[in-house]
């Protein structure tokens, strides 16, 4: 099987697609349409099976939504390391204090938390930060 590599984008109330290696395109209704028709639009240019042919789609978004996705995943990221931050400062109190002979109900009354959670901080280990 043959892959050909396909690029579409929107244009009005269409995808359009083009197939550069062959020098061809078409158009479909919805993004869905696209594989089928490209694979098809291939085969019909090349007279074999659709069958035979197979399709690598790329879909090109409008830049102004992609630049602002890709600040939002910066900002995720960027937030995901604060919220790390700030539980590994407050694993760190509780240890202080827990190390200057605080009991967990002094802590938690301290902290302004329950003495359970005090345990769960003192015991838990920094988590590595997911990235997506």
């Amino acid at each position: 099987m043959r892959t050909y590599d396909v690029t579409v984008e929107r244009e009005g109330r269409w995808w359009v697609f083009e197939i550069p290696e062959l020098g061809t395109g078409g158009q479909a209704r919805n993004l869905a349409e696209v594989d089928h028709e490209a694979q098809g639009v291939a085969a019909m240019w090349l007279d074999v099976s659709p069958d035979t042919v197979g399709v690598n789609v790329t879909v090109r978004g409008p830049e102004h939504a992609l630049d602002e996705w890709a600040a939002a995943e910066r900002d995720e990221e960027e937030a995901r390391r604060a919220q790390a931050r700030a539980a590994e400062r407050r694993r760190a109190v509780v240890r202080e204090l827990r190390g200057q002979d605080y009991s967990a109900p002094d802590v938690g009354r301290v902290l302004g938390i329950t003495k359970q959670r005090v345990y769960q901080l003192e015991k838990s280990e920094p988590r590595e930060t997911v990235t997506a």
